[in-house]
Parts: C-alpha cells; structure tokens; sequence
C-alpha cells in the first residue's frame, strides 16, 4: 500500500490535530494520519505538535503545565485539542503515524494504543527531534514488534550503528535530501521510504516521480489526486 500521508490531518481545510483536520483527510481518502502527542500536566496524552498553545490556541502556556481540561478550554465543541483516545474511537481502521514529541509520552501512549484493539498493530512510531531516536531504541527494546520510521533531516545516510540500535522498517527523510541521504539505496536494502511534508504540486509530482512507498502532505487533496490509483491497489 503506498501511504498517503496526511500530515496533522487536512490542514488547509481546518485547523492542524484536531477531529475536523482527521476527519476530512479520511473521508478524501488519506490511508494514514500523521498527528503528534504530547502529556499535560495530569498525564493525559493529548494531540499538539507545539509544545505551546500561542499560535493555535491563543494561550499563552505550556501543555505540560496545564491538565487536560485545562488545554481542551481553549477550544470549543470538537475545535478543540483531541486526546489519543478520541482518535482511536474514531479511526478504528486507519494507519496512524505518532510522532512522539516527549520522551515521557513514549510508554502513556503504547498503553492506550494497546487497549484499542489493534491499534498499536496500524501504528508506525517516529520521533523528529534528536533525542527522540535513543526513546525509539528503548522502544524497540521494548517492544519488539512495534513499527518504527526513522525520520531524517541530514543529506547524508544514516549511521548503520543507529539502524542496528532502533531497526526501523520505515525511513522517513525530508525531500530536500533524498539523494544525499541515500533513498534509492535504503529502497533496496528494504527500507519502506517516504518524503515530506510537502505540499506544492510541482514537489509531490517530483516526489513521486522519484520513486518512494508514500508521502506526507498537508495538501491531502493534491497528494490524493496524484496518487489515489496507487493507493488503492490499481
């Protein structure tokens, strides 16, 4: 299956992580969700990608130090931060792409997945920030069977003593550095790869040209449009 990625849901229609943002990039299409996590202060997992509320929100605080009801106040009805579980119940079938902003939501957020079914089964685990990849190594320490994607940002290959510590089965580089980080070649050594965000035409195109197993996009509908034969099986 080729991954149409919708990167924090259909940004471009509604607000980024929030149910209207799943919502519609499910029901254009999107076979996998992007969205990220991050604990409040009373330990629930909710969906933000800042660790601030300032730019969506208007609050000028920290998620971490505010409890769940404090940060869903900011909004109203479902225009509101989501929780994890809110997610779950609602996409009982999607791929979900979790990218992990703290090392403390790594082992919150692996139980809730657990007590849904199989959602931790459709779960690929990424972690952007530097420090984010030795929680990855725990994780597969951890959990032997979970899915992980190395996301990439350095025009170089990554280190194989890092692929041997985390083995991811997805390699996820920025599509500025596809050729120098060595895309052709994790393709071939077994690496599921996708690029992105992006959301140009032009880039997609070029992406998809290039050869990759998916996309991340905040433009759901340009990247369905270009690559709805593929996902869905033709």
């Amino acid at each position: 299956m080729f991954l149409t990625i919708a990167h924090r849901g259909d940004p471009l229609a509604h607000r980024e992580n929030t149910m209207p943002a799943f919502r519609s990039a499910v029901d254009k299409g999107a076979n996998t969700l992007e969205f990220d996590l991050r604990l409040t202060r009373d330990g629930r997992i909710a969906l933000l990608h800042d660790a601030r509320l300032d730019r969506l929100w208007g609050v000028p605080a920290a998620i971490a130090d505010l409890t769940l009801d404090e940060v869903r106040a900011a909004g109203t009805d479902d225009q509101r931060v989501p929780t994890l579980d809110e997610l779950l119940v609602a996409f009982p079938e999607t791929t979900l792409l979790v990218d992990l902003k703290t090392d403390d939501v790594v082992e919150p957020a692996v139980r809730e997945l657990r007590r849904h079914g199989d959602a931790f089964d459709r779960a690929i685990f990424v972690a952007a920030r530097q420090g984010g990849r030795e929680a990855l190594v725990r994780l597969r320490t951890a959990e032997p069977g979970a899915r992980i994607g190395l996301d990439w940002t350095e025009p170089v290959p990554p280190p194989q003593d890092l692929l041997d510590a985390m083995r991811p089965q997805y390699f996820g580089p920025r599509w500025r550095v596809a050729d120098a980080c060595g895309v052709p070649a994790m393709r071939e050594r077994g690496y599921r790869v996708w690029v992105g965000p992006l959301a140009a035409e032009a880039d997609l195109a070029a992406a998809y040209a290039y050869g990759v197993d998916g996309i991340v996009s905040d433009d759901i509908t340009a990247l369905l449009r270009l690559a709805s034969p593929v996902a869905a099986g033709e």
